[in-house]
């Protein structure tokens, strides 16, 4: 961040006239203290690491003072800020927070609450409105079963060697569970359970 604004001054991205009157060491102060330093060690960073702390404490209380500093300081603030929400994810954050606040807010008109409440609802977590669709693809027995030859003449047409054939019937009676080989019983002959 600090590289992008050696590269930029903060002037020409707000577009604003806070710091021509400043120096370079006050500008660096400002910037300092909008990233969170206290003003002491922002005065011993941008002026003299070998400041004693009550010089540092003193001149710092000075500079803070001074309302073009304190311009600098806030416009090094909102552009920190806004560097902040350059995430999509900060962005979300900062759009549900919003809304959220338009929401409960009891002074918000009532058609601005519903329209944010419309909203909210369409955002992919909370998903109150999205439309769910299901599509299922039912296969009959006949098409599985003719799905199933035909892989299966595909895979014999092949250069199989050691493949034996047998026919479709048997391969079906055997998927079925029934024995082929089996004797049936006389026609006369009553059937007994086992």
């Amino acid at each position: 961040m600090a590289q992008a604004f050696d590269q930029f001054p903060i002037e020409r991205v707000l577009g604003v006239k806070t710091a021509r009157e400043l120096t370079t060491k006050q500008k660096t102060f400002a910037r300092l203290v909008a990233e969170g330093n206290t003003g002491a060690e922002a005065y011993r960073l941008a002026y003299s690491k070998n400041a004693k702390p009550v010089t540092a404490g003193n001149n710092a209380c000075k500079l803070k003072r001074d309302t073009r500093v304190i311009n600098e300081v806030e416009a090094y603030r909102l552009a920190l800020e806004a560097a902040e929400h350059r995430t999509p994810a900060a962005l979300r954050q900062l759009v549900i927070k919003t809304l959220v606040d338009v929401m409960i807010d009891p002074s918000t008109p009532p058609s601005a609450r519903i329209n944010a409440a419309k909203v909210a609802g369409q955002i992919t977590e909370v998903a109150a409105f999205t439309e769910r669709k299901e599509v299922r693809t039912i296969t009959s027995s006949e098409d599985a079963k003719a799905k199933i030859m035909q892989e299966l003449r595909r895979l014999t047409n092949g250069q199989a060697v050691d493949a034996t054939i047998i026919e479709a019937d048997s391969l079906l009676a055997e998927l079925a569970g029934i024995d082929m080989d089996a004797t049936p019983p006389a026609p006369d002959t009553p059937q007994t359970q086992e």
